[in-house]
């Protein structure tokens, strides 16, 4: 399994920073994680469009779902565009049908896209990736995900405070992709110290933390007793095979 980070910044895009958007790689099944501003572009250094699988989305805040907009205006604009499973909250389709045509006929996305609605424990299979989804503690309804294949396992937060749906997606995972969006605890974000417990309690092999706070200095965080990165746009994580 390979993890790229095509996006981290919160709460918009800056220079060389889009937001939230992970791709998942197992051989040549692709799935992005997030679609936030500025993704979309990032994509194409790594992957051509058509060659992605699936999008999953963890929750309707722009930051991370923003960029359906541009997968819309491509798959729309590019003949013989495969029709992409894409996975949201309740409601994302009609939410971005709205937007593509004023209406709420949600046939056009429905044509465009495979549909599908998230609840907590969803499940889905792409390929070699099982896609495992947990409602976790947002202002709006977010899900956190857990990715498993038969080289590794992979769990992502999405938005969310600490909870128990948080540790169980992060259980015995070589890696735990986890937002540190707020600097002290507080409703809806972790902080990296939180993120650091709940991967401690869950025995992850290896925390990442993403989506940090604006006003949190990467150079402060740190972390002690598990092994941990904060990732970059365009960093990488393969695990041993």
């Amino acid at each position: 399994m390979e993890l790229t980070v095509l996006g981290c910044a919160t709460p918009y895009p800056q220079p060389g920073q889009p937001c939230s958007g992970y791709l998942i790689t197992e051989d040549d099944t692709h799935v992005v994680l997030d679609c936030g501003s500025g993704t979309f572009a990032a994509l194409q250094n790594h992957v051509s469009p058509a060659e992605v699988t699936a999008l999953w989305i963890s929750h309707l805040h722009p930051d991370h779902s923003a960029d359906l907009l541009a997968w819309s205006n491509w798959a729309l604009n590019t003949p013989g565009a495969p029709k992409i499973s894409v996975y949201g909250p309740s409601g994302w389709a009609d939410r971005l049908v709205h937007m593509l045509t004023g209406t709420d006929d949600a046939t056009l996305v429905r044509e465009t896209f495979t549909v599908h609605e998230l609840h907590d424990g969803h499940t889905a299979i792409h390929g070699p990736l099982a896609l495992t989804s947990r409602a976790v503690v947002h202002s709006v309804p977010t899900f956190g995900v857990r990715v498993e294949s038969p080289t590794a396992h992979l769990a992502y937060s999405g938005d969310t405070e600490p909870c128990p749906a948080l540790r169980s997606l992060a259980d015995n995972t070589d890696v735990f992709l986890c937002e540190a969006g707020t600097v002290k605890p507080s409703r809806y974000h972790t902080t990296p110290d939180q993120a650091a417990e709940t991967a401690l309690g869950a025995h992850a092999k290896h925390l990442l933390l993403t989506h940090l706070a604006p006003d949190l200095d990467p150079h402060s965080v740190r972390v002690s007793d598990i092994l941990t990165t904060i990732v970059t746009p365009g960093w990488r994580w393969t695990s041993d095979v």
